[in-house]
């Protein structure tokens, strides 16, 4: 039986396992803004379809300026992306026939990416599941033959937060045995941002740090994500990516994101409401859960040689779930759950609550 490597699709899901697909269905299995983009851009809209005749700036401006100019950056150090995943992709390709670290369990396109491109993987575990802890010395004995580092803070699927002495105590010995560091911190938006590694980029050249536009703001349809790092890094990538790779309305949308405190500010406030009820409801009922600090967690229940009945269970009442079956570590005997709105919360509980029998 093969599970899909990703969530959101779900009808594609029902196709995949043949079941019949309830008339409304709860897909809580992707980890996007529960509330949508900010209103300012559907308010902007009429205004912004011009930007589809045109061709876009090459270098994203005005859109990389405002976001170096946020970050504390210079606008050298910022190259913007048709998604995070296109810059993991090109970032990968400097990798072929080298080797790279990943620490399980954590974002399968770090895989995915450097295999295609030729890299020879390292692939360690983290000593602890529900907290990511990582195994510092044996990352450490391993970073003396590998070209760079992969780390996912907070991570994806657990949610949890690597702190940032712990990331700098590894940049300290990547300097030592030149092994760089790739920290992506797509979901580091929904924290205080106290421990996001970019302020150390111009400290470690060897640090290159991810982010993503589309989880926090609610655009995962338009692709917008952008790499920091260091001068020469970023003019090698925008090299070898294509002309005009991020579209005008990417651009355009992202300065309006950008631009809105408030929505981001508002939107962790509200997460965070469902996820405290939440963690409340899975304590109740014994499950064991990952510390996250994101827009969602992972949970175990109290007899986890049943997670893969209980998964199809909630498919079929039209409930979706993300499995971990292609998770090292957690080997499917976890589920990821995003936080949603209220009723596809209480949906939630009322088929666990069913699975029960309660």
């Amino acid at each position: 039986m093969e599970f899909p490597s990703h969530g959101a699709n779900y009808k594609s899901l029902y196709e995949r396992f043949r079941i019949p697909m309830p008339e409304e269905v709860y897909d809580l299995s992707e980890n996007v803004n529960a509330f949508g983009f900010p209103s300012r851009i559907k308010e902007a809209w009429p205004d912004l379809l011009h930007h589809i005749a045109a061709y876009p700036h090459p270098e994203a401006e005005p859109f990389r300026t405002l976001l170096a100019a946020k970050l504390n950056v210079a606008k050298e150090q910022v190259l913007i992306g048709n998604g995070a995943a296109e810059l993991l992709t090109f970032f990968a390709g400097r990798f072929s026939n080298r080797q790279a670290i990943i620490v399980h369990p954590t974002f399968s396109e770090y895989r995915s990416t450097l295999e295609a491109q030729g890299a020879k993987m390292i692939e360690l575990m983290a000593e602890e599941i529900a907290t990511y802890k990582l195994p510092l010395e044996q990352i450490k004995e391993h970073m003396k033959d590998a070209a760079c580092l992969y780390l996912c803070n907070p991570n994806n699927p657990t949610g949890s937060l690597i702190p940032k002495e712990t990331i700098e105590e590894l940049l300290i010995h990547g300097e030592k045995v030149e092994c760089e560091l790739l920290v992506d911190e797509a979901f580091m938006d929904w924290t205080d941002e106290s421990e996001s590694v970019i302020p150390l980029v111009e400290q470690y050249p060897r640090l290159t740090v991810m982010r993503s536009m589309t989880k926090m703001y609610g655009i995962a349809g338009i692709r917008l994500g952008y790499l920091v790092g260091r001068k020469e890094l970023v003019e090698e990538l925008q090299r070898r990516l294509p002309h005009w790779h991020v579209n005008g309305l990417a651009i355009k949308i992202g300065q309006l994101c950008l631009e809105d405190e408030t929505f981001r500010n508002e939107s962790i406030e509200r997460h965070q409401k469902i996820k405290r009820n939440l963690e409340h409801y899975l304590l109740e009922r014994n499950c064991k859960m990952t510390d996250s600090v994101t827009n969602f967690l992972c949970f175990q229940l109290q007899e986890p040689e049943k997670t893969r009945d209980f998964y199809f269970y909630c498919l079929k009442k039209g409930v979706v779930l993300r499995h971990t079956e292609n998770f090292r570590g957690m080997d499917g005997r976890w589920l990821r759950i995003g936080m949603k709105g209220e009723d596809a919360m209480k949906k939630f509980q009322q088929v666990m609550d069913e699975w029960y029998g309660k």
